[in-house]
């Protein structure tokens, strides 16, 4: 497994030798409920990735610990990033990965809330467009189908991510509370909604089961599979 923060640039330059393809976990640091810790989203991207370079030539970066988080900002040990400066960094990364010697990025997100993804998108976008090479943008929620969840709507520390810390790291996740969906103004932009947000949960993780969390987390790793094909294939390209 080519695991980047742990070898020598003697050992990455052999290794682009064999792949040119790079993971960048993304995650936050956010609180997840009173039942499951602030790194929840970088931990799941980083063990799928993980599970991934394990079974195939790419190289894994370490994760990128902080995202943009807006309705749960108010809630201690949330911390945020804004808009602009996730664009910026993830942009600078990408470029830096093209001018290291990789030719294919894919960014794999655990955190997909609408700022942060409108920010990791834009950055990818104007990556591409500043060196030739390729770029996948990939939300591990949009892997996981959402008919094997049993909650409709299920979200912010509901079962599906539960169940999946369930699977990763059981030893952090401190019981199953009950469903929880914080009523929310649907038009109106507001400075704070900490006061509306309860305990943190936007779901249900009364369903959660380590069954769910296993399965859960082999459609991520399948998903990401079929991305990566996908990124290293001639297909798109003029």
């Amino acid at each position: 497994m080519k695991l980047l923060e742990e070898m020598s640039w003697p050992e990455i330059e052999a290794g682009l030798k064999e792949t040119q393809t790079v993971i960048l976990p993304v995650g936050a640091t956010e609180e997840h409920g009173p039942h499951l810790p602030t790194m929840t989203d970088t931990i799941q991207a980083m063990e799928v990735a993980r599970a991934i370079a394990k079974e195939r030539q790419v190289f894994l970066a370490p994760p990128l610990h902080y995202g943009v988080c807006r309705s749960t900002r108010g809630f201690p040990g949330t911390i945020t990033v804004g808009h602009d400066a996730l664009r910026a960094f993830a942009r600078d990364l990408l470029l830096s990965f093209a001018d290291s010697g990789f030719a294919r990025v894919m960014i794999l997100t655990g955190h997909a809330g609408g700022q942060h993804m409108a920010a990791l998108e834009e950055a990818c976008q104007m990556a591409v467009e500043e060196r030739d090479f390729s770029v996948s943008l990939v939300s591990l929620f949009d892997l996981i189908d959402a008919g094997a969840v049993e909650t409709a709507h299920d979200g912010h520390a509901g079962e599906m991510e539960t169940s999946l810390m369930m699977n990763i790291r059981p030893d952090l996740v401190k019981g199953k509370p009950a469903l929880h969906f914080p009523k929310r103004p649907q038009f109106l932009i507001m400075k704070d909604v900490r006061h509306l947000m309860g305990n943190g949960i936007m779901g249900n993780p009364e369903p959660a089961t380590l069954e769910k969390g296993k399965q859960f987390f082999q459609m991520a790793v399948d998903g990401v599979r079929g991305a990566l094909d996908e990124l290293e294939s001639d297909v798109w390209k003029k």
